[in-house]
């Protein structure tokens, strides 16, 4: 897996940013921003601004602050990101329109985990009730706890991604179902790629995805699924970290 850090770029929130390329079959681009580095309560005000009506409904109807912030920041993220990217024509933020599958969720699947996330039980107790045998075992065979912690934390996220990937949620697709497996890809090198294992209904659970999983802001596992492209080459994601309307940078290019 090869790492490229990039410069950051500062950018005048009177100014649109400039428009960004189409990602090609083969990449994914992730955004990501930490509601902590948004302090300014009129950029915030700019963010409602961008937003549908029920997207408002949906914000307001928030309780705790925090998550309110992070809500509006998140759908504030989604909108500034997708109107920049090259589509023939400049897009106004607020005129996107955003289509669900049946099951409420996009056709892709993502999981943000936090790397210092601590369970009640067991590390070990608790991945028997919810992962398979293989990958029970899988955990057993490390002897740090620590590590065995962060393993299981990155093996959850991609069974999550997977699962909002289908987009029938955990009751549809429970983790003990599939096993998340890490194939070698070439007998010479440690690189390894990720597959789905179905263990039942495999006609429900497709296997025709991929995988990245990366670290961001040093505090956070990440994991993305998406539909393969047939032509077995591996996803290559380019990471940018942003505070919506006023600055962002590319964090890493990660193959």
């Amino acid at each position: 897996m090869k790492i490229n850090c990039f410069s950051h770029r500062m950018f005048n929130t009177s100014t649109p940013f400039s428009p960004i390329k189409l990602p090609s079959q083969m990449e994914t681009h992730l955004w990501y921003a930490l509601p902590n580095e948004v302090k300014s309560q009129s950029l915030l005000n700019q963010y409602v601004d961008l937003l549908s009506p029920l997207e408002k409904d949906h914000i307001f109807s928030i309780s705790a602050l925090h998550l309110q912030k992070s809500a509006l920041l998140a759908r504030a993220l989604v909108r500034t990101t997708i109107s920049r990217y090259q589509i023939g024509s400049q897009v106004n933020p607020r005129s996107l329109e955003f289509r669900k599958n049946p099951h409420g969720k996009p056709e892709i699947g993502i999981d943000v985990e936090d790397k210092q996330r601590t369970m009640k039980n067991n590390i070990l107790s608790f991945a028997k009730r919810y992962f398979t045998f293989e990958e029970v075992e899988l955990l057993s065979a490390i002897s740090d706890p620590e590590v065995q912690r962060h393993e299981f934390i990155k093996l959850w996220t991609l069974k999550e991604a997977y699962v909002k990937a289908l987009g029938r949620g955990f009751s549809g697709a429970p983790f003990s179902t599939f096993t998340i497996r890490f194939r070698s890809v070439n007998p010479d090198s440690e690189d390894s790629e990720i597959v789905i294992v179905p263990l039942e209904k495999p006609s429900e659970l497709t296997t025709n995805w991929q995988f990245a999983q990366v670290e961001l802001a040093g505090s956070h596992y990440a994991a993305i699924c998406r539909e393969s492209n047939g032509g077995g080459a591996p996803m290559k994601v380019v990471v940018r970290k942003t505070i919506p309307l006023v600055e962002e940078h590319i964090v890493s290019e990660i193959d």
